[in-house]
């Protein structure tokens, strides 16, 4: 309805206060003041143009409609209503809210009177407003005030708590390869979110004055959430845990860990045993724990507050100093100057006579998170130049005491300078704590000598990666779970992996919260019988051409284990028909009832922790044979196989292990199961989980995993308390390993993997192979057990990117491939 130029679009969303006369009001001009405009209202070709008092009415098909009235008019002025009747009802239709106030009036003179009283009573709406706006905003401060007071209150009440036990949420080992020296920076395979605490494995001892700088940045932002640093004599072989005051907040960031080495004497950090990246790199081992934010409040050792926060310009970056630190520049011999041509900053000039000298000091310097200081220097050729930093402890008072050097201090030793200039640069040692002092000393010859500082700039050094290991490493294929660094196993379990394990970090207690829960199954009590569950036989073999595997292993727990000998209830089967062979005798599995329900135990001992004992009575009666206690039942011998017609070769892959056998191979063989999750209503998932662990993110161009475990796995009344799953992207091919190892739940009944490496068995499916792993499957519940973990892939894989802080495309990246298996895994038709 209402058009204008659109020049004129700004002057209306201005807000300054206006009036809109219709045309046919006779001199409007009386009505014009520098605080109020005048704007006609003329009607052209079936719309109406507005524009300012005085110009011509714009061209109709050039004006732009208006969305929206004009919000500061104060009155619609016209001399008969029915001029202005149509833009008041689109005034109310367009902006939802009643029309400016209507004044008939003949002329601009006539209406004054009118727009008097209007214009009084919109100022003094406007005054009681801005009252009303007063005391909104000391009403906000006062909230914010007892906020600000109730969470102080707050953080002094849980400050007085017992510090709650992080969790662990990324392990590493320390592998043998060569450790790495020099600085480097790389990313620490989880986000910030929660961190309370990192550590890293040393090689060796310090000795000397060095000192051992960390930092944990967030990558996206390039804050400085941590920082240490610590001297040589702190340092021995091991783990070295680095706390944070209290845990970080909810910061969607990826965790980097920078370290610089500063001085001799300094150990390498060891590299993990199983980070293996595309070329073969190993990364520093490293840990890292989660809390709650407040949960509890430390004074960290070696921590640095002054770099806490900051946001470190990038690598090389020159900062120059302020007006402020030159104005308290004051020469301690010879003559110092401030020289400006134009309107140029003044810059400092040293004069020195013949066989004297010239020092300048900068008393105070606040260089916080910086690494170096570059002075520029001009003229003076001939002559030699000098620069020190110190800490401010140790400033010099006089000239004499120029090169005595305390600890933290730096200089370059006196140089000569050639014709084009010199630059001098000086390290800033984490002993100064962001706060120092600088003197630049000329020295003459023979003859006076004048120098010109061009510039004194601070900046920061970015370090790279990590110097890949020379000796020759693991292909991106053998890469193996990462596990939280663990003391030595209690007699009666499995032995370690061959690689020299580490000691664990000796900081951050454990979670109560399992990172990798074993079931762990009590004795009954003495008379009591556990109910019998009959395990249905194995279906008669395949016809002729199918694939078939050997027959399964039939684990049941001898009756001697959990009760007394009594005689057992006869469990009734039908006889198979005559045309099929004889099928295996039916094993009895007793079921828990909900008095001996299950306990849940920690499978993988955290830092510093030892194993948690047995539980009496549960498992085997110990011995020189008893298994560990992740084996519950205990497995009993495995059926004799009969020989293959083929030898296998050797560390063959998952396409060798599930390839389709010779018609008659195997005959009496169980058939394969291809089970599926009962009890599934239409519309519902076919399995639900409860929680998902990251274990390790392992990023790379070619070779990346996800190492995690999903917790309370379901599907109809079957539930599995942990399933641990590696899914790995290989040039783009996904996979799947699950792994018979330290921190690895005991999932299959029926464990179909044949290679192993140092750190135990394992077995690697590829995409290609994954219907044929499932179809050599012969156990109902690792069948079911997979079907699950395969329905509920891609939402666990999206939990695990969330903890590991990917962002959106990564986690599309990873949950397109969790997908892709899903796709694998559905029979064909």
């Amino acid at each position: 309805m209402l058009h204008a130029d659109p020049l004129h679009l700004p002057r209306l969303a201005g807000g300054r206060p206006m009036v809109i006369v219709a045309e046919g009001v006779m001199d409007p001009s009386p009505l014009a003041t520098p605080s109020l405009e005048v704007w006609m209202a003329s009607p052209r070709q079936g719309v109406t143009l507005l524009h300012p008092a005085g110009t011509r009415a714009p061209d109709p098909a050039a004006a732009t409609p208006l969305e929206t009235p004009p919000a500061a008019a104060v009155a619609l002025i016209a001399s008969e209503r029915l001029r202005i009747a149509a833009l008041s009802r689109w005034w109310e239709e367009a902006a939802g809210l009643p029309a400016p106030p209507f004044l008939l009036a003949s002329t601009g003179q006539a209406a004054l009177p009118g727009l008097l009283a209007l214009v009084t009573e919109a100022l003094a709406a406007a005054r009681t407003r801005e009252a009303q706006s007063a005391g909104a905003v000391v009403a906000g401060r006062q909230e914010m005030e007892l906020s600000r007071e109730a969470m102080a209150d707050a953080a002094r009440y849980l400050a007085h708590r017992p510090p709650a036990a992080p969790r662990l949420v990324l392990s590493g080992e320390a592998g043998d390869g060569p450790p790495i020296t020099g600085a480097f920076r790389q990313p620490l395979g989880t986000g910030l979110a929660g961190l309370a605490a990192i550590a890293v494995h040393l090689a060796g001892t310090g000795s000397g004055d060095g000192l051992l700088r960390v930092r944990l940045i967030g990558a996206e932002g390039g804050r400085v959430v941590g920082s240490w640093a610590v001297p040589a004599s702190a340092l021995a072989p091991g783990w070295l845990t680095l706390d944070l005051p209290t845990p970080l907040g909810p910061q969607k960031e990826t965790a980097v860990l920078e370290v610089a080495p500063e001085g001799e004497g300094l150990p390498g950090l060891s590299r993990d045993a199983r980070w293996s990246g595309p070329e073969g790199e190993h990364g520093v081992a490293a840990s890292a724990w989660a809390g709650t934010p407040g949960s509890r409040y430390l004074a960290p050792s070696h921590w640095m507050p002054e770099e806490a926060g900051l946001v470190l310009p990038g690598d090389g970056v020159p900062l120059g100093l302020p007006e402020s630190a030159w104005a308290a520049a004051r020469a301690l011999e010879g003559e110092a100057e401030a020289v400006a041509l134009g309107e140029e900053p003044p810059r400092p000039v040293l004069r020195a006579a013949a066989k004297g000298r010239a020092v300048l000091l900068l008393p105070h310097l606040h260089l916080p998170g910086l690494d170096r200081l570059q002075i520029t220097l001009n003229g003076g050729k001939g002559a030699e130049v000098a620069a020190w930093v110190y800490p401010l402890d140790s400033v010099p008072e006089d000239a004499a005491e120029l090169e005595r050097l305390s600890s933290g201090s730096a200089g370059t030793g006196w140089r000569t300078v050639p014709e084009e200039g010199l630059e001098l640069t000086l390290p800033l040692s984490a002993r100064l704590a962001g706060r120092a002092g600088l003197a630049v000393a000329l020295r003459a010859g023979d003859e006076p000598a004048t120098a010109e500082i061009a510039g004194v700039t601070a900046s920061s050094v970015r370090p790279s990666a990590p110097e890949p290991e020379p000796a020759a490493a693991l292909p991106s294929d053998s890469v193996a779970s990462v596990e939280p660094p663990a003391p030595s196993q209690p007699s009666g379990t499995e032995a370690a992996p061959a690689a020299p394990a580490a000691a664990a970090p000796p900081a951050p207690t454990p979670d109560p919260v399992p990172a990798a829960p074993v079931v762990a199954v009590p004795t009954p009590a003495p008379g009591a019988r556990p109910e019998p569950e009959v395990v249905t036989p194995a279906a008669p073999p395949l016809p002729a051409g199918l694939p078939v595997m050997p027959p399964p292993v039939v684990t049941a727990p001898p009756q001697t284990e959990l009760q007394p000998a009594q005689p057992q209830p006869a469990v009734a089967a039908a006889p198979p028909p005559a045309a099929l062979p004889e099928a295996p005798p039916i094993a009895l599995v007793p079921r828990i009832s909900e008095a001996l329900r299950p306990t849940i135990a920690l499978s993988v001992p955290m830092p510093g922790q030892p194993m948690a004992p047995p539980i009496p009575g549960a498992g085997p009666a110990p011995g020189p044979a008893a298994p560990p206690l992740s084996a519950v039942p205990p497995v009993a011998p495995p059926a004799p196989r009969a020989p293959e017609p083929a030898p296998a070769p050797a560390q063959g892959t998952a396409s060798s292990l599930f390839a389709p056998q010779p018609a008659g191979a195997g005959a009496g063989a169980p058939q394969p199961v291809r089970a599926v999750p009962t009890n599934v209503q239409p519309g519902r998932a076919p399995a639900r989980f409860e929680a998902v662990r990251l274990h390790q993110h392992l990023p790379g161009p070619s070779y990346r995993h996800l190492d995690m475990t999903v917790a309370s796995l379901a599907a109809g009344p079957t539930r599995w308390a942990s399933v641990r799953v590696k899914l790995q992207s290989k040039d783009g091919e996904p996979r799947l390993e699950f792994r018979q190892a330290a921190g690895w739940p005991h999932m299959f009944r029926d464990w179909l993997g044949r290679t192993s490496d140092k750190f135990g068995p394992f077995l690697r499916v590829s995409a290609p192979e994954l219907q044929g792993f499932l179809d050599t499957i012969t156990d109902e519940r690792d069948a079911a057990m997979m079907q699950a973990l395969l329905a509920v892939l891609p939402r666990a894989v999206e939990d695990a990117c969330r903890q590991a802080g990917l962002s959106v495309a990564e986690t599309n990246e990873w949950a397109e491939t969790a997908k892709g298996l899903q796709e694998e895994s559905r029979p064909a038709g």
